[in-house]
């Protein structure tokens, strides 16, 4: 008979509890080391609640990657929810992640469908959306709380016309209820003259609020509390905390710090003990980078994957800061046969680059003196190749 692998891992002991708390997606009841911020939405936001209608709201949150931001917008917008339901106000929230949503239209239909959810996909313009959406809210007498996560990137691909489109939708009604308040999200979100008209520029500027990074204390204490819920009594040790705090707080990074958590659990799993001892962590710190995000890979099409390992392996092979636009696409044609893919012409790829340097991920430049013509050079300034590399060919499996 032949050996039950999967039998024997689901009857093996663990020193998880729930994995799912250590998920990217899960936001805790309490967020350590952001209640001013949790304070400071609620005192712009409560007349949400207290004078339905008569204004609306708009805030930006700014700040690096892993510092909670998304987290204190859903915490945040739950808790304007639930009160505004024992109030008596309809009061809905509405997370987009505007790099999923890479259009107004598609950002808008998302709004649409959240109170007519079969509403067809085409056949309509943007601002018929948007009109649409206000008669909605009016007749059924609800109100719309909206998170635009990663709405920096959004604006950097296609500029700064959604902003200009939601905040004008409300103060064109003077004398009717406003029924839309607005959070951004973003590490950068472009607020400039060039973007924005003046008066919609002063609102978002008075409403905005930088999140620094975490120290080691606070990310300490963001792990213990997960270390409750998401694992055994006593399967972590306090030094193993100790370890990835300090070792997360160079970045300043909570989502890191919980992956290197996860990660130094798995190789306790792995090695068939009890308890996570700091060298898992350290192990974990070698397997994995704090810019290698899964949330940013997975939404990637498999050519841009593929642009993006050629230009890995193009810099690992010469060991050099940069490599041409050139190397990158030679690279890339022996990669797409190498995966079964057709690759696509220089245009195309040329395209792809400067997506993926809008991600934040690959860096490019303009050649300078010293080189023949002019080309775009492309290099890493946060992910080591070869790490990239290994990460990329796991993902393409």
């Amino acid at each position: 008979m032949p050996h039950d692998y999967v039998e024997e891992e689901l009857g093996r002991r663990s020193v998880f509890k729930s994995e799912q708390f250590l998920s990217i997606d899960y936001v805790p009841e309490a967020l350590p080391h952001r209640e001013l911020e949790l304070r400071t939405l609620a005192q712009s936001f409560k007349t949400l609640i207290t004078t339905p209608g008569r204004t609306s709201q708009r805030f930006i949150i700014e700040g690096p990657v892993g510092t909670g931001k998304t987290a204190v917008a859903k915490r945040f917008t739950e808790q304007m929810v639930q009160a505004a339901e024992r109030r008596g106000i309809h009061l809905h929230k509405l997370h987009i992640n505007c790099r999923i949503n890479k259009s107004e239209y598609l950002v808008y239909l998302r709004m649409l469908r959240e109170f007519k959810p079969k509403f067809p996909r085409r056949g309509h313009s943007p601002e018929e959306l948007l009109q649409m959406l206000v008669e909605v809210l009016d007749v059924e007498d609800r109100y719309l709380l909206l998170i635009l996560d990663e709405l920096d990137y959004f604006i950097n691909q296609r500029g700064g016309n959604i902003l200009y489109d939601l905040t004008r939708l409300m103060d064109d009604r003077l004398n009717a209820p406003q029924r839309l308040s607005m959070i951004a999200v973003g590490r950068n979100i472009p607020l400039d003259g060039d973007v924005l008209d003046s008066s919609i520029l002063s609102t978002l500027q008075r409403n905005l609020m930088r999140f620094e990074r975490y120290s080691s204390e606070a990310l300490y204490a963001i792990l213990e509390d997960r270390v409750k819920i998401a694992f055994e009594n006593d399967a972590i040790m306090d030094e193993t905390l100790q370890v990835i705090s300090d070792i997360a707080s160079e970045h300043g990074d909570a989502r890191y710090a919980i992956e290197l958590l996860w990660r130094a659990g798995k190789q306790a799993d792995r090695n068939r003990v009890k308890i996570v001892i700091p060298d898992y962590a350290r192990q974990a710190k070698v397997d994995t980078h704090p810019e290698l995000r899964k949330e940013i890979f997975a939404t990637l099409p498999i050519h841009n994957k593929l642009v993006l390992l050629a230009a890995a392996r193009q810099l690992k092979e010469v060991r050099s800061a940069y490599v041409t636009m050139g190397e990158v696409e030679e690279m890339y044609r022996a990669v797409c046969e190498e995966y079964g893919e057709e690759p696509r012409a220089h245009t195309q790829v040329w395209e792809w680059v400067q997506n993926l340097n809008a991600h934040g991920v690959l860096d490019t430049k303009r050649s300078g003196a010293g080189q023949r013509g002019q080309t775009t050079l492309i290099g890493f300034s946060d992910v080591p190749a070869e790490m990239l590399e290994r990460f990329l060919m796991e993902l393409l499996k």
